[in-house]
Order: structure tokens, then sequence, then C-alpha cells
């Protein structure tokens, strides 16, 4: 009998760190249960605290184990479906690299154009956040013409999960990108996987006014 896994989940909307593991997990083909809690509300950091000490989510239940944080609940799925980093050592030492740099850096544009897909807006941004976007777009290009096919490394792989939701934020904060880095957020959003996590953010009722009145 599989052990059964519960990933709980901050809201489709707004959670970047919760996509990256769901998207991970649902390439793996891993049967897995989602449990959604409503962020900033009254009672929720009692809920994440009940999960893990660092009172976050995404956390990965295995049967009476918890896994929190995104890269360790991706790093379970890998141990389990080795092709979700690349086959090739050279590049899937590169591929890490540049998951904990995503994992690990990136300050501004998480501050000044977090994840919202339901927002669209063409408001000015700080010059921080714009830079940071501008070196997020040379890694990809630099990655992306190492190869022919759409993704980071050439094949889909947790690389392209952690960058997903950056993705989707020069969609709704309309940061610049050169025409490389386009197509490659285009074949992200495009990706069937996506679209279901963006339906389903697009369904929930659940807002965050503190998030939508970033950069109003």
């Amino acid at each position: 009998m599989e052990t059964p896994l519960t990933l709980h989940i901050g809201n489709y909307n707004y959670s970047s760190w919760s996509l990256r593991p769901w998207l991970v997990l649902t390439k793996a083909e891993l049967p897995f249960h989602v449990e959604v809690i409503d962020l900033d509300i009254p009672g929720y950091k009692n809920k994440l605290l009940a999960l893990s000490d660092a009172g976050t989510v995404p956390v990965l239940q295995v049967g009476d184990d918890k896994i929190p944080d995104s890269l360790a609940i991706s790093e379970f799925a890998a141990k389990a479906v080795p092709n979700l980093w690349p086959k090739d050592p050279k590049d899937k030492g590169l591929a890490r690299e540049v998951v904990r740099k995503m994992h690990t850096g990136f300050d501004a544009i998480r501050r000044e154009a977090p994840m919202n897909l339901r927002r669209r807006t063409s408001l000015p941004v700080p010059q921080d956040c714009l830079d940071e976007a501008k070196d997020i777009d040379d890694m990809w290009c630099d990655l992306l013409g190492r190869h022919d096919g759409p993704f980071l490394f050439n094949d889909w792989s947790i690389a392209d999960a952690f960058y997903a939701p950056v993705a989707t934020r020069f969609t709704s904060y309309d940061l610049p990108r050169s025409v490389r880095a386009d197509t490659y957020i285009s074949e992200l959003m495009a990706d069937p996987d996506f679209q279901t996590w963006e339906m389903m953010a697009f369904a929930e009722e659940h807002v965050l006014p503190e998030t939508d009145a970033v950069n109003r």
C-alpha cells in the first residue's frame, strides 16, 4: 500500500512557493491530495505552525512525516522520479545552482512584484526590481541558448518549476523582457499543468488586500 501524500499549500493565486512543489509532484505523477490554507485570516498562523516550526507553506505530509520547504519536497519527488533533474551531471549541477539562486535570492522582485495570477498592471516598478528582472532574463537566455529545447535544460525540470512563478510576474506586472525570455514565459504559461493551477487561482474567492495593493 502506497504512503498517502498530502500537500498543504497557500492560496493558488498568491502562493508562489506552493506552486513550485505542486508542479513537481504533478509532473512526477505522484498521487497526492491538496489542502489549501487561506492566508492572512484569523487563525491561519496556528494552522501553519501545526504543520511546521517555520509556520510556512508548502508542507508535504508523507504518512506521519512532514517535509516543509519547496526544495526539500522537490528533492523528495526526485528520489522517486530521477528525471525531474537533467540527466547530464553537469547540467544537473547547474540546475541545482539556479534553483538555489531562486530559493535564496531575488528579494526585490519578490517584494515589488509578488505572485498574483489575477493581476495585470503596467505601472512602474522600482529600479532594483527591474535590475533583478534583467538578471533573470539574462540567465534564462544563457541557459536556453545552449540547446534547442523550450525549457531551461532542454526538457522540463525542477528548475522550470522554480522559475514558473517568476515568469508569472513578468506577465502580471508587464516587466520588460527579451524575445527569447518572452517565448520561454509563453511555454511555461501554456503548460497544461500550470493552466490547471491557474484555473484554480482564477476560481478561488479568497483575496489578500495587501498583496493586491502592491504597485497600485
